[in-house]
């Protein structure tokens, strides 16, 4: 199957800017990121394909070698899947600082969707709740009110969900010296490829925690 327009696959025109390319990716990878379709293998394709565009149209360089030869330009980026399909998914997140305004490692570190911030304990978001409730033909023709009862996870109230004893329970990671992020250098036929991912230590806090709070064992 023949490789689709860059420009196609971003939604934009040849004289298309820098800002113009950064905006039009942004909104590409939020349409099809993983976290958003969950199994959708078609959504997957498409969020790696807008990684090898945005990797080609932001660089001059490359930008100018692709207006000039097309995908041919490439040499055997294009031939071989280009950014998308030569790196894994964790190589297209390490990416994304320019994009989103931070540090991201894997699935994991996508903002919004399923990572937590710096400032906080790290929180995902759980499945959708399901609930069987039992109706009469009654009550489907005249309207009624059920209770139910739902268990959800609430902030500690001894410790306001850090998870530490007291303000002195915490000191700082030594892994990655209270910056939240790691930095991995990886050697490519390129050259050397630095990247930056949460600490694993931490969970991108910066701080780790000496002293349990009592209350909720450490889980906040």
């Amino acid at each position: 199957m023949a490789k689709r327009d860059y420009y196609e696959v971003l939604g934009l025109e040849k004289n298309a800017s820098a800002d113009d390319i950064k905006k039009a990716y942004r909104k590409k990878a939020i349409q099809f990121h993983p976290d958003k379709n969950p199994g959708d293998k078609q959504a997957e394709e498409n969020f790696k394909e807008a990684a090898e565009a945005y990797d080609v149209l932001s660089d001059p360089q490359k930008r100018q070698r692709y207006d000039q030869f097309g995908h041919a330009g490439m040499g055997g980026a294009a031939s071989s899947g280009g950014f998308g399909g030569g790196m894994s998914m964790d190589d297209i997140f390490s990416q994304f600082g320019d994009i989103f305004g931070g540090h991201f490692g894997g699935f994991g570190g996508f903002g919004g969707f399923s990572g937590g911030s710096r400032g906080g304990r790290r929180v995902n978001r759980g499945s959708d709740l399901r609930v069987k409730v039992k109706l009469t033909l009654k009550d489907i023709a005249n309207g009624v009110e059920k209770k139910i009862k739902v268990k959800k996870y609430v902030a500690c109230s001894k410790c306001n969900g850090s998870g530490a004893e007291d303000d002195h329970s915490k000191s700082t990671c030594s892994t990655c010296n209270g910056s939240g992020v790691v930095t991995r250098i990886t050697n490519t036929i390129l050259g050397q490829m630095q990247t930056q991912s949460a600490c694993p230590t931490c969970g991108g806090e910066g701080k780790i925690i000496t002293h349990k709070c009592s209350a909720c064992a450490g889980e906040g």
